[in-house]
Formats: structure tokens, sequence, C-alpha cells
């Protein structure tokens, strides 16, 4: 529950310094996955940026060992640092949600402050590419539609494209975000 994003429309936003509690340990986290065998599928993220935890992947491949199915949401920003990519997709994740709300430089940094839109791009592009020669599809791109890029919707399109995604989802929502 902590981020290195400050997006306009996103709670962390507004906690000091941008984490609403302490990490997970590991070992507080099997003992939740053991005391509940009846798990088949997790969402392993909160609020804010999974891979700023640094057991986050660990905590995937011992869900996953357990055969539960693990989604997850990041924002692209740290994948390029400790081979995340290739962790990542060899983890035994079931999906990878990409975070995306902007199409271009200026409304993706405008949404996603704090942000590098470039380098954003050249990692989900990266992920994509590792993750795309495997088996299945892993991730997916996930656009939170908004008053400040709604009239992206096209160019978000082209861009997941580009990023190499093979889905893509927009979420809205009607009485939050614009």
């Amino acid at each position: 529950s902590r981020c290195n994003f400050r997006c306009t429309m996103c709670q962390v936003s507004d906690w000091d310094k941008g984490q609403r509690a302490r990490d997970m340990k590991f070992e507080e986290y099997k003992s939740l996955i053991d005391s509940n065998p009846q798990l088949i599928e997790i969402k392993l993220q909160g609020m804010g940026e999974p891979l700023l935890h640094k057991d986050f992947i660990r905590m995937i491949e011992y869900a996953s060992a357990k055969d539960i199915w693990v989604r997850t949401v990041i924002n692209g920003s740290l994948l390029h640092i400790r081979k995340h990519i290739e962790r990542l997709i060899d983890s035994g994740v079931g999906e990878v949600q990409a975070s995306f709300d902007g199409a271009n430089k200026e409304v993706f940094e405008s949404i996603r402050r704090k942000s590098n839109f470039e380098k954003v791009v050249d990692n989900f592009t990266n992920l994509n590419k590792y993750a795309n020669k495997k088996d299945r599809p892993y991730t997916r791109m996930w656009v939170v539609l908004q008053q400040q890029n709604r009239h992206q919707l096209i160019d978000f399109v082209e861009l997941a494209k580009k990023m190499e995604f093979r889905r893509l989802t927009f979420s809205l929502s009607l009485g939050d975000w614009g």
C-alpha cells in the first residue's frame, strides 16, 4: 500500500509519503495463504505499486506453487530493474494488469504525476516482448477512462498495439474520477 506515482484519481496520492501501511512481511503472507486452503485466486496488490515490495515476486511464486491463480496490477515504472520482467512473467503469475492512463506524454504525466511516459512505454513494451514468447497472454493494458484522457480512446488502442499488448480493458467509473 505505497506508490512511487501520485496519480490524480488515486487515494494513495493523499497519503503521507504515498504510503498507507507497512509492507506485509513474507512470513505473514505465507501464514495467511496457508491458513486459507480454499483460495483458488488472489489479486496480489492493494493501492499502489506492488513491485516496491522486496518480496513481491516471491509472494507470487509462493501462491502459484499452491495452485492459486494470481493477478496483479503494476504501473510499469520498475520493470527495468532487478530483472523484474523475466522474474514477474516466470513467477507463475496468472495476469499482469498494466495501468496506463494517458496515450501521450502530456496526458499520461499530467494524470500519473511523478511518472516518466517514455520509460513506462519502454518497460511495458519489453514486458510484452518477453511475455508474448510464452504459451499464453499474460498481460493486459488497463485504462481508467476519465475527463483528462477520454478523447484518446482510439490512441490507446494504437498505443496498446505498439507496446505489443494482446488485450486492452477500458475501465469506466461513472461516479468517480471525472
